[in-house]
């Protein structure tokens, strides 16, 4: 629980982060995910995540770039609410 307080956003109380944790049932990435509200990769293949073979470079390259663009693109927002609320 201490580790999501720490990498959770600074805007979100402790409380809500407890309430998160808990519905998530302790789950740590989606705790996460749901506080940080990131998009989950895109499938690739089907409606199934779990089919993507990920020994292919080609799929686990892809998966990496999606990854990185999702962190880049919720970074990009987070700072630009840092630099709205500075400006304030």
């Amino acid at each position: 629980m201490e580790e999501v307080i720490k990498q959770a956003p600074e805007h979100i109380s402790k409380e809500d982060i407890e309430t998160i944790f808990k519905k998530n049932n302790d789950n740590v990435i989606d705790t996460l995910i749901e506080l940080w509200d990131i998009e989950a990769p895109k499938d690739t293949t089907d409606s199934n995540p779990e089919e993507i073979d990920l020994t292919t470079p080609e799929n686990k390259w892809a998966n990496i770039r999606d990854v990185c663009d999702s962190y880049d693109l919720q970074m990009k927002v987070h700072m630009n609410n840092m630099k709205s609320k500075t400006m304030i």
